[in-house]
C-alpha cells in the first residue's frame, strides 16, 4: 500500500502569496478581491456566515469561470488551489483553534496592520445571503453587537493592532457560533 492509500494526501500545487495576487490583480473582468488578506477576510464570511455556499458559485468569481476546468499545470488551477487551502486553514482554524485564529490583516510592520482589504472583502462575502447575515451586520437581542470589532475597521482611518486582531478573532468566532444552529440545519 501507498502512503496516499493509507490516508495521506498529496497537496495540490498552488500559487505562492505574490504570484496569486498577481493572478488575481490580471484577472479580467476584475475580480472582488485584489489580495491575500482580501481573501482571508472574504473566505472568512463565507465560512461563518449563515449557511453554506457551494463553491461552484463563488470561486468562478474570484478567478474566472474556466479556472475550475484547468488543467492542473496551469496558473489559473493552481489559483484555485489556493483558495481551496486558505477556506481549508480558516476553516480549521476557527473550529479547532478558535482562541489562536486571527485575521489576515496586511502587515504594515511588527506591531501594526492595514485592515482595509480584508475589512471590505468580509463585507463583500456576506452579499451571498444578505437577508440571513443583517441580525449580525446591525445586531440585534440574538447576537448582542458581534460585529462591532469589524465595524470598527471599517470607521476607523488608522492602523490596526494585534489588539484589534484578537477582538476581530473573537467577534468571528461569536458570529459563527450565533449562525451554526441555522449553518447546521441546512439541506443539500
Amino acid at each position: 500500500m501507498t502512503p496516499n492509500n493509507q490516508g495521506m494526501t498529496t497537496a495540490r500545487p498552488k500559487l505562492d502569496d505574490v504570484a496569486f495576487e498577481a493572478f488575481i490583480r490580471a484577472r479580467r473582468p476584475a475580480s472582488p478581491i485584489w489580495s491575500m488578506s482580501g481573501l482571508d477576510g472574504y473566505l472568512t464570511a463565507l465560512i461563518i456566515g449563515p449557511k453554506f455556499i457551494d463553491p461552484r458559485q463563488w470561486i468562478p468569481e474570484l478567478t474566472g469561470p474556466e479556472a475550475l476546468n484547468m488543467p492542473m499545470e496551469t496558473t489559473s488551477h493552481r489559483a484555485v488551489q489556493t483558495i481551496v487551502a486558505e477556506y481549508n486553514r480558516i476553516s480549521a482554524s476557527l473550529s479547532e483553534t478558535p482562541k489562536d485564529h486571527r485575521p489576515k490583516f496586511t502587515s504594515i510592520d511588527d506591531q501594526t496592520f492595514d485592515p482595509f482589504d480584508w475589512d471590505l472583502c468580509f463585507l463583500l462575502g456576506t452579499r451571498y445571503a444578505p437577508r440571513l447575515w443583517q441580525p449580525a451586520l446591525q445586531g440585534h437581542a440574538g447576537t448582542g453587537d458581534n460585529i462591532a470589532p469589524i465595524r470598527k475597521l471599517g470607521e476607523a482611518k488608522r492602523k490596526a493592532t494585534h489588539y484589534d486582531a484578537a477582538e476581530v478573532a473573537e467577534a468571528l468566532v461569536n458570529i459563527r457560533t450565533y449562525f451554526m444552529p441555522k449553518r447546521a440545519k441546512q439541506k443539500f
